[in-house]
Formats: C-alpha cells, structure tokens, sequence
C-alpha cells in the first residue's frame, strides 16, 4: 500500500493557505524587484560544503549518482556568496529573492522543517548605507504583507564573539555558555563565572537582563565592560538605532541575542510581533563569508523573512473567499 503520509516536519497547504502565502510572496518579490533589487534564482541542491565545513545534522542531506554529498539548502545567503565567488557578477550589487529552505528540527518539537522566505543581499555598499537600506526595505517588506504591531530587536556579534575568543573555551564549555545565554539561564550563568573567572563576569552574569529600550539596555552595558571591541560594537548599535528613529521610533535591544548564522560580523537584527513566537525577519551584517569561497572581503548585509510566520500572523485578518481551509 502507498504511503499517504508525510516526512516529519512537511506539510501540505491547501487553499487558503496556499493562496494567500503565494501573494505574500509575490508582493514583497514585486516590491524589492521595484526598488531596484536584482532578482535572483539559485538551485535547491547545493554541495554540502556551501553551507557549512562540517556535516551538519540539522541539514537534509543526500548522496548524487557520482556519489557527492549534497545538501537541500538550509539558507540563501550562502548560495548568494557563492554566486558572488564563482561568477563574474560585479559589486557593488545588490539580489532579492524567494524560496523553499529546509532546516530538521527536533521530532519532539513539532516544528515545521520546509519554511519559504523572501530576502535581499546588499553587497559591497558603506556598511552604514546598507544597513539603512536593508531595515528599512525589511520594514516595507512587512508593511506590504499587511502585518501590523511588530518591533525591530537589535544586536551585535561582535560581543559575544569577543566573549567566546577571550574566554578560549572547549568544545563542551561553550557549547554549555551558548544555551546558558540562549536560555537566559540565570544560575547558570552565575556559576559559569566561578568556573571560568574572566574580565566579562559582570557582562555575562547581567546577560538575561540586558534587553529592552535600546538606549536603557545600551547605557547598562557600558557600565559592565571596558573592552574596546565590546565597547565600539555598542557605539555603533547606539548610532545605528539613533539614526532609524524616524522610521522606527520604537526599537529593542537583546545583547544576549546569539547569531542565527555562523558567518554574521556585525549588527544584527530580528522582528517580533504578539502573535507568532518567532521572528518574521532575521538579518545582519556579514562582511566575511564570501572569502570562504575563496573571493575578497565585502561589505554585506542581508535580511530574511519567513512568510510562513507572515502568515500565521495575518491570516485571521485575511479575506479569501472559496473553501477555508487554513
């Protein structure tokens, strides 16, 4: 008998849902493309080296007929720095795109492996000047998919790469610190600084507690490091959210923020909404991942948006006719 089952975290989406996903993703597609963003189309399959040095098991991995590893792309900003490696394509430039990425998530967790995405790359442009133009087409992107009440969250991967350097930890301790900070874990952040005394104890150990008003979290900051690494990365988010204050007249900051993506440099940014758990739009600053193709460095800033999340948030809002299916 046929299976009429699906792998684990795939699904289906029928109708409604499919309907108004395809519009999602065809409006933000249509407005980047109007403000002057190349549209660009990579391939589902990529070698598995383009993501990542290692196997990776959150990846969907297979082997091809000549037996060479490859990889259901979990990301698009790596295939872009490939791109950028491997073609004559010339900078300044700057791509938008769409499409299917997968990333396997725990069984137990429930949590769907297959998601679409919109984005843009912004390469080789004032890393200022793409900054601002990467937030705020992020924020048009959302103002066209018909979302309302959402919040910029920043940060800086700097800091905590500067945390994770100076502290020179093994494999198992920083793993332990990273789901210490992930988890705001409080106690344990505590006791990870009697194990591992540092100049960052009082950093870490306020960590859980550094997120909020961006002027309030920033100014708390600087009262706990005198690392001049840390302490520019904190200027430069300060003049980063001063500068957006009329676009954005309310932003956040969560210093504990680790990065989603290995090969983030510099700012960092994520937006929440009251509706769905995770992030609609995840982006930063990431000057250092095309030399792992063997190009030069670049100045470059890209963002994602998930449009399953998107949706999810506006569905109820949403005014279909036909059959109802969500």
């Amino acid at each position: 008998m046929k299976k009429t089952t699906l792998p684990l975290g795939m699904h289906d989406k029928l109708f409604k849902r499919a309907r108004a996903m395809y519009t999602i993703e065809r409006d933000i597609s249509d407005l980047l493309m109007s403000q002057g963003f190349n549209r660009i189309e990579t391939p589902t399959l990529e070698h598995f080296e383009v993501f990542s040095d290692e196997v990776s098991t959150t990846h969907y991995n297979l082997f091809d007929k000549q037996g060479e590893l490859l990889s259901l792309r979990p990301d698009i900003t790596s295939q872009i720095g490939r791109v950028i490696a491997s073609t004559r394509v010339q900078t300044p430039i700057t791509f938008s795109y769409s499409g299917k990425v997968f990333n396997y998530n725990e069984e137990m967790r429930g949590l769907s492996n297959e998601h679409t995405q919109a984005g843009v790359e912004i390469i080789g442009f004032p890393a200022q000047e793409a900054l601002l133009k990467a937030i705020k087409t992020a924020k048009a992107a959302l103002d066209v998919a018909g979302l309302k009440n959402y919040q910029f969250e920043f940060s800086h991967a700097r800091i905590l790469q500067v945390v994770f350097a100076e502290l020179d930890l093994s494999t198992s301790d920083s793993d332990l610190l990273s789901n210490l900070i992930r988890d705001k874990n409080i106690t344990g952040l505590n006791e990870f600084t009697k194990c591992h005394p540092s100049e960052f104890d009082d950093l870490l150990k306020e960590l859980p507690f550094l997120f909020g008003e961006s002027q309030t979290v920033l100014n708390r900051a600087r009262q706990l490091v005198q690392n001049e690494a840390i302490l520019a990365a904190l200027d430069s988010l300060e003049i980063l959210v001063l500068s957006l204050t009329q676009h954005l007249p309310q932003t956040t900051v969560d210093l504990a923020q680790l990065s989603t993506m290995p090969y983030y440099t510099g700012v960092m940014f994520k937006v929440f909404g009251d509706k769905v758990p995770d992030a609609f739009v995840s982006g930063g600053r990431y000057d250092k991942l095309f030399e792992r193709f063997g190009a030069q460095k670049l100045t470059a800033v890209g963002w994602a948006i998930d449009i399953d999340s998107v949706y999810q948030a506006i569905r109820e809002d949403l005014a279909f006719g036909g059959v109802g299916h969500d």
